[in-house]
This record gives structure tokens, sequence and C-alpha cells, in this order.
């Protein structure tokens, strides 16, 4: 069971106790990011690319950024963002307040100071609300699969975009300042008579250093990519965009397409793989969409959808991935978040922000915008070496039977197979686990030389030659 004991009226704690529909709360905030940002109707006098609402989403970006990094490396991995009603209560309401107010008023005042404020506002909402909700899914033992999160997050996304487009006047911004609400009380109900639950516990030092790398990895191609995308989301002529009012919100919506053609595949697939092989394909894509827009102006629109779905895919398949690693206790829930929200976001911001640069400087954009478009292909495709070289530690972080129950079953299997001693047996269970022999060590109070010694036997008992192929074996890989 992956769902805690959960207090609250009984549809709404149906839905934070449910398999799928509890991550109708992280998307709920997803939702509202693009409801208020690419859909036309949540303004009323305003076009979408008017340069105050592209100045405030900038911000509010830059917000949100500054605190998932702040609180993730000021609470570190021991302490943790308690869900005090007070808190989610205050964040819940000034996102919602501060949506209401930015789309209705504010941002139709010619003096832009007041939108900027509450576009602020609406970021550390945002980013507040992210990290509780990325804590509360680590006490729930949240199990981050495309199966379970792909249906809700796609269906009441599409939803939710179709709903803010068609809603007359004054309802669609109404609408887009609901979501946060209805968030902060899933959150609320969620968090409500859980004190007991725990989060997961962290590795030892030693097992959790193994993660170090491949989370940094897997961080900076997510933040290169987002910059690549929004940059060239931005930089692409609005004269070679279709239907401009509503180019944004097809962009999101193939990209939550395309989230449902991955758990589709997944499903189709005959052997387990996990989320971080979607991630090649993805540099692989945003590659084509900026060979796109240098081959013709024709194919600029092509270049700025596919740039977008990208983005939007990316940002939901790392923010599984560090959920993912929480689980098995590599990383703290509010670090793994804040990495996973921060890097997206400071990638959105900065790329947009260079492109805007180059907007403003007709010159710059005419000597180098080609250039950056042939230097970014270049990067892109640099980042592929990392990823393979990283890909079986990157998979291996996340990858593992299906319960932890299944694990010990493939285990005590093994053992009996190959006639492994009781302290044998233990030593390939941590091991399975994650542990080095130094952590194995420390769990099992032997010295490490005793626990090399084990491995050896082990190594020869079962015919294999290194941990690789111990671990291959125990998760039915070839």
């Amino acid at each position: 069971m992956d769902s805690g004991n959960q207090a609250g009226p009984g549809p709404l704690r149906r839905i934070v106790g449910g398999s799928a529909l509890k991550y109708l709360g992280l998307t709920l905030l997803l939702a509202w990011h693009y409801c208020l940002w690419f859909v036309p109707n949540s303004y009323l006098e305003l076009f979408i690319l008017d340069d105050r609402i592209t100045f405030s989403w900038l911000i509010a970006l830059a917000l949100a950024a500054l605190t998932h990094f702040s609180l993730a490396l000021g609470l570190g991995g021991k302490r943790h963002l308690t869900p005090r009603p007070a808190i989610i209560w205050i964040a819940t309401l000034a996102g919602s307040a501060g949506t209401g107010v930015f789309t209705l008023f504010a941002v139709n005042d010619p003096n832009p100071a007041g939108a900027y404020l509450l576009s602020a506002v609406i970021g550390i909402s945002a980013g507040l609300l992210w990290l509780l909700w990325g804590e509360r899914y680590a006490a729930q033992r949240a199990k981050f699969t495309i199966r379970r999160i792909a249906p809700t997050y796609a269906g009441f996304l599409l939803a939710s975009l179709l709903l803010a487009s068609v809603l007359p006047g004054v309802f669609s911004p109404l609408f887009t300042s609901l979501l946060p609400l209805f968030s902060g009380l899933l959150l609320h109900v969620s968090a409500k008579g859980a004190s007991g639950q725990r989060y997961p516990r962290l590795l030892p030092r030693q097992a959790a250093r193994l993660g170090r790398l491949p989370i940094l990895t897997v961080c900076v191609i997510s933040f290169v990519a987002s910059f690549v995308s929004y940059f060239t989301v931005a930089i692409v002529p609005w004269e070679a965009v279709a239907v401009i009012d509503r180019s944004f919100t097809i962009g999101v919506a193939i990209g939550a397409l395309f989230i449902l053609v991955i758990a589709g595949l997944q499903l189709l697939h005959s052997t387990r793989y996990t989320i971080f092989r979607t991630f090649p394909w993805l540099l692989f894509c945003e590659v084509i969409a900026c060979g796109l827009f240098l081959f013709s102006f024709a194919t600029g629109f092509s270049a700025f959808l596919l740039a977008l779905a990208i983005s939007s895919v990316l940002e939901i398949l790392l923010t599984m991935y560090m959920g993912g690693l929480t689980l098995r206790g590599y990383v703290a829930p509010v670090v793994a978040f804040g990495l996973s929200g921060g890097a997206i976001r400071l990638g959105i911001c900065l790329g947009n922000g260079l492109a805007l640069v180059y907007e403003h400087v007709p010159w710059l954009a005419e000597v180098w915008t080609v250039p950056t478009m042939l230097a970014f292909i270049a990067i892109l495709t640099g980042l592929l070496i990392p990823l393979v070289r990283q890909e079986y530690n990157i998979s291996e972080l996340v990858r593992s039977p299906q319960s932890i129950s299944e694990l010990d079953a493939q285990v005590a299997q093994a053992a009996a197979e190959f006639k492994l001693s009781e302290r044998e047996r233990e030593i390939v269970s941590a091991l399975a686990r994650g542990y080095t022999a130094s952590a194995v060590a420390e769990k099992l109070f032997i010295s490490p030389h005793t626990v090399n010694t084990h491995i050896q036997h082990i190594y020869d008992k079962m015919g294999i030659h290194k941990r690789s192929e111990l671990l291959n074996y125990l998760n039915k890989r070839d």
C-alpha cells in the first residue's frame, strides 16, 4: 500500500488516498501554471504576449525557482517542511487571491508594479505548495510510476486547458484562481490526521553517495533542455506561428498527449524500464526542434510546438524520477522536489529571458540567432555522452522490482537456488537495495574485509563476476 491513513470528507479522502487520484494535487499546481500563463482567456484586455504578462511570468518563474532551491538548501536532508494548516492555507490563499487580482485587475493597470509584485507572490506560493506536496507524497510512500500518474495528469490537465479556453469573460480567470485553492484543500485533507506517518528513511551516507552524480547529471541535463526549449519557443517569429493566441495552449496539450503515449508504450513493453530511458529521446526531439527552426520559416511553428511539448513532458518525468529517489532513500523529499522544480523553472526563465534579449536587440538577433541554435544542437548532442556513460547508474537508482516483498522473494529464491548461507543472503539483500560494501559492513556490524570475503563467496556460488551481474539477476534482466 502506498497510501497513508488519511482523514477527511469521504470523496476528498478517496482522492488523496487513491493509488492514482492522489497525484491530482500536484496536477492541479501544474494546471494552475499552464492555465494562468498559457491560456489567452485568463486575461480580459491584454494579448497574452504583452510585455507585462511576459515579464510577470518570468518573475513568477524566478521566485518559484528561488523558493525551491533556498528551502532545499536550508532544510537539507535532516529537516522537513511540516505541512501545518497555517503554512498550507497561507500559501494557498496567497496563490489563489494573487491569481484573481493579478488577472482581473493588476495586469491591466498601466503601472506594472502591482502586477510584478503579485506575480512574485504567485511564484513563491507555487514553489511552497510544490514542496509541501513533495513531502506529503514521500510520507505516503507514493510510487511515481507513469501508469499511475499519466491518466490523472494528462486527463485533468487537458480538461482544465479546455475549460479555461472556453469559459467566457471573468469565469476563465476565476476558474484558474480556484485551481491552487483546490490543491491546497486536498493537501490539507491529506496532511490532516497523518502525523504518525514517517518519511522514507535515508540510506547510509556511503550508499546515498551512489546517487549524487546521477542526480546531478539528470538535473543539469533537465535544466539545459528546458533552457533550450524555451529559447526556441520564444525565438520563433510570431509571423510563423499559426493561431498565435492559442499556440501555447496547443503545445502544452500536445505534451499531455505525449505523456499518455509514453504510458501506453510502457504498457506494451515486454520488460521493465525506467523513466530515465525517455530522457535521451527528449534530447533527440529537442535537437529536431532546433533543426526545424533553422530549416525554414515554414517549419517554425512545428519547432515551437515540439519544443513546448518537450518542456512540459520533461517537467513531469523529472518529478517522477526524483520522487522515485525519495522512496528509495537516496535523497530527502524537499531536496528532490526542490531540485526538480528549481531546475525546470530556472531553465525556462533563463531560456525565455535570453530570447527576449535577442528580441529587443535586433542586430543581436540577426547576427547570433543561427550560431546560438547551432551551439544548442552541439550541446544537446554532447549531453548524450554523459547520459550514455551514466545510463546504468541513473537507471539503477530507481529500477527495482515493483515491491520490497517481490525483491525479498527474489533474494530468497536466489539463496535457495545457490545454497547461500543466512549471512550471505543478508548481504545479497543489502546489495540489491543499493548498499555499498562499506555500508553493508556498517549495517551488519562486521568489518568491510569480512563483507568482501562473503561477496566473493556469493559470486563463486552464483557463477558471476561483478555487482552489476548480481543486480541484473535479481531484477530479472538479461
